[in-house]
C-alpha cells in the first residue's frame, strides 16, 4: 500500500485511530531520542503515567486542530 497513503497515528494507550479532526498530545522522550508517542487527550493521564515510570526529559505538546491555536 504505497500509494501516498500515511500510516494512521494510535492512541499510545488505547490503540485507537486518532482521528484529524481530534486534538491530541505527543509526547517525546529528550534523552533517549526514542520514537514520538501519541495520545488522544481524554487518554492523557496514560502520557504522564509513561513519564513517570523512566527518568528524563520529556516533552508534551497539545496539538489543536485549530491552526491559530498551536
Amino acid at each position: 500500500m504505497s500509494g501516498g497513503r500515511t500510516k494512521a497515528i494510535r492512541c499510545a494507550a488505547c490503540q485507537k485511530r486518532i482521528r484529524a479532526h481530534e486534538p491530541d498530545l505527543i509526547l517525546q522522550d529528550l534523552d533517549g531520542g526514542g520514537p514520538q508517542k501519541f495520545f488522544h487527550t481524554r487518554c492523557g493521564g496514560a502520557a504522564y503515567a509513561a513519564v513517570t515510570e523512566k527518568l528524563g526529559g520529556y516533552l508534551l505538546t497539545v496539538r489543536h486542530v485549530e491552526a491559530e491555536a498551536n
